[in-house]
């Protein structure tokens, strides 16, 4: 370490130090580390590989950022099954080095020594140790998901190509914290300064063959007099919580009264915090978000367009990093109002080019309020960033801004890109930090209506793909919905809504079966897990406490004994929550291990919800993506509920068009949320796994 002064509490760090040390830690991690601390460390090098204009490597650095701990416990289930499939596992495992040993090449005399006593009965040691032999080599799908050397950039890029070229990819990343080494998380988790957009994989991305991008998007942003986004949505969720805990033991009018309008308070509250979302936080950026684009003639047209602007105006420094963020941003213009599209454009013209050629320039511009020793262009203000874009293109700013701002216009106000509005798109996998979970990124306008799902990172992306990778057709995992299975209300405590979900199932799923009113013996539960194509849970929590191994709420280690091949739908409060255990210990949920065991998808809820509610959302989830059997005399949508929670429906009615359907789950899944009226329920509901189709009929 340096000197420093001892009369001073100032200790100079100098930049050479400073990347000393974080390579120091890069390379000396021990296998299996602290997913915290390693986490944090990783913050770090992706934003001095950022700094160096270092897309790669801070891209791979940001995915290794995230939910590291579920990498350890699926490594660790993997190593259970092979020691329960064979018990001399372990010994074989400790007997390989000796066995290397013994045919390496000895160094020293006294090794060579010990090592030719041994050789002497080298044949009858060989045939023992090959009685104990493992076949350790490993698909590189679970090698990837252990911490090594492995874990590289190279690989990384590679395992994207593999990936399906339908997909988008976004990583979402809180920016480092020095209290995450420091505090458990509940002190420090409304401290987000910012955050780290990456496009891992983009269409756009794909088709120049550069690499992923990464953006910096300021987090605690906020207008005067109202409470910082993160504030206010963990403060609404505590109300949440309360309020619907206490529902059972209201029995007066005038407290059913209240109840109902605390529940109408917070859901306008839900409303205000998407709003912030889109109006001073995420902004034109969540044009980032969106899916590709499934006409490929038309995407082609708007990177034309945009390049044609870029030629005829003469911007001819532009960077790719620059030119993909247009394309992105223009292709989603017809959703964006048009201040955020311009601050937007200004933003990628003079933050997102190469830092290179600002430095080279800024000497002439510098104001007394800048400092030329900037780490990122964003640093610097404003009138000195017009200027270094001035030096750079030989043009002004506000003409750049107002170039791309009319091909904005074009393409939202011009009939012939009318189609865009309504064209098809790809899914879009959400990799979101722990730490941005609790947000309902799924209700953003930019992909409300489009099939989102999350996953925990890049990491299990590529372990649930290459498992299922035979069953994957354009980019969806197809199964079937043949067999189905359902546990409803276990606890008997939900009267209403076992009779509505049990009336719905034997309509529309007659062939399922289940049970209902009690809980399954744990050997049951991991069978339904096994042999169903969609399994259904419908009362309180996760219901994975079921399988044995603990308890709900990232506690129902017991399933990971299952094989998943199907969807997993998950009706409880929470049920798909990260919760974070005392201390400093990750954050955890039964999701995790059901990816673990190999589910592709787990649809589930955010936080507390009530049975109505969901039951209207999830049963028309069901109905969407999975095909009435014996065909249902009426359409779901259409069947009369007025006695619905006594179990009665009405299906002699009247109905005209045909009947609504989506096979693919995730849109079924974004067109449910609509069949609550309380946007705390529709965004409570989220995907998280990888993208389904379900076969129909």
């Amino acid at each position: 370490m340096e000197d420093f002064d001892v009369f001073t509490d100032e200790i100079e760090f100098t930049e050479t130090l400073y990347k000393n040390v974080l390579n120091k830690y890069v390379k000396n991690i021990p296998s299996t580390p602290s997913g915290p601390n390693y986490q944090s460390s990783r913050k770090l090098y992706a934003e001095q590989r950022l700094a160096e204009n270092n897309e790669a490597e801070c891209a791979f650095y940001l995915s290794e950022a995230v939910s590291a701990s579920v990498r350890t416990l699926a490594v660790y289930r993997d190593e259970q099954i092979k020691a329960s499939a064979s018990k001399t596992h372990k010994i074989a495992s400790y007997i390989k080095p000796k066995d290397n040993m013994t045919v390496g090449k000895p160094k020293l005399k006294s090794e060579k020594g010990v090592l030719d006593f041994l050789s002497k009965e080298a044949k009858h040691t060989a045939e023992v140790l090959n009685k104990f032999r493992i076949d350790d080599e490993l698909p590189f799908y679970k090698q990837y998901m252990r911490f090594g050397p492995h874990n590289n950039t190279e690989n990384l890029l590679k395992i994207l190509k593999e990936l399906p070229k339908e997909w988008t990819i976004i990583q979402l990343t809180a920016a480092y914290n020095p209290n995450e080494n420091l505090k458990p998380q509940k002190e420090f988790k409304t401290e987000i300064s910012s955050f780290y957009l990456t496009m891992l994989k983009n269409d756009y991305i794909d088709m120049n063959d550069v690499g992923p991008l990464t953006v910096n998007i300021p987090a605690y942003v906020h207008k005067e007099g109202e409470k910082p986004l993160f504030t206010e949505l963990y403060s609404l969720l505590e109300d949440n919580y309360n309020t619907i805990g206490k529902a059972q033991f209201i029995n007066k009018k005038r407290l059913v009264q209240n109840y109902w309008n605390k529940r109408e308070d917070i859901d306008l509250r839900m409303k205000g915090v998407i709003s912030a979302m889109e109006r001073d936080w995420v902004c034109g950026w969540s044009a980032l978000l969106t899916g590709a684009l499934r006409d490929a003639a038309l995407r082609d047209n708007l990177v034309h367009l945009v390049d044609n602007a870029i030629a005829d105006w003469g911007f001819l420094k532009l960077t790719i990093k620059q030119k993909t963020l247009l394309y992105n941003l223009i292709d989603s213009c017809h959703i964006l109002p048009s201040n955020q599209i311009k601050s937007c454009i200004r933003r990628i013209l003079t933050e997102h080019g190469n830092t290179e050629d600002i430095r080279k320039v800024i000497d002439k511009f510098i104001c007394k309020n800048c400092n030329k020793q900037f780490k990122f262009p964003n640093e610097l203000c404003l009138k000195c960033l017009s200027k270094c874009f001035e030096e750079i293109h030989h043009v002004s700013l506000v003409t750049g801004i107002k170039a791309f701002s009319q091909v904005a216009t074009q393409v939202k106000e011009n009939s012939e890109w009318a189609t865009l509005k309504t064209a098809k798109r790809w899914p879009v996998i959400l990799i979101v930090d722990e730490l941005l979970d609790t947000f309902p990124w799924e209700m953003l306008s930019c992909v409300r209506e489009q099939a989102v799902c999350r996953m925990e990172n890049i990491h299990f992306t590529y372990y649930l793909y290459k498992t299922h990778e035979k069953q994957f057709v354009d980019g969806h995992m197809v199964i079937k919905a043949d067999v189905g299975r359902y546990i409803i209300n276990p606890e008997k405590n939900l009267e209403r809504m076992e009779k509505r979900m049990t009336s719905f199932v034997q309509y529309w799923c007659a062939a399922w079966r289940g049970h209902v009113g009690q809980p399954p013996a744990p050997t049951d539960f991991i069978q339904y897990l096994n042999e169903s194509d969609i399994f259904l849970y419908c009362g309180h929590g996760d219901g994975c406490q079921l399988a044995g191994g603990g308890g709900g709420g990232g506690g129902g280690g017991g399933v990971e004994s299952a094989a998943g091949r199907g969807a997993a739908l998950l009706s409880g409060c929470g049920s798909v929550r990260l919760t974070g255990p005392a201390g400093r210990a990750p954050p955890a949920a039964a999701h995790h291990h059901l990816h673990i065991a190999a589910c592709p998808l787990v649809v589930g809820m955010l936080w507390e919800v009530t049975d109505l509610e969901v039951d209207k959302a999830v049963s028309s989830l069901v109905a969407l993506c999975v095909p009435p059997r014996p065909p249902a005399p009426a359409p779901w949508h259409a069947v009369g509920k007025q006695n619905w929670s006594q179990g009665v429906l009405d299906t002699n009615v009247e109905y005209s068009g045909e009947a609504q359907s989506e096979p693919e789950v995730l849109l079924a899944l974004s067109r449910a949320r609509s069949a609550t009226a309380f946007t705390m329920i529709a965004s409570s509901m989220v995907a998280r796994g990888l993208p389904l189709h379900v076969a129909q009929h």
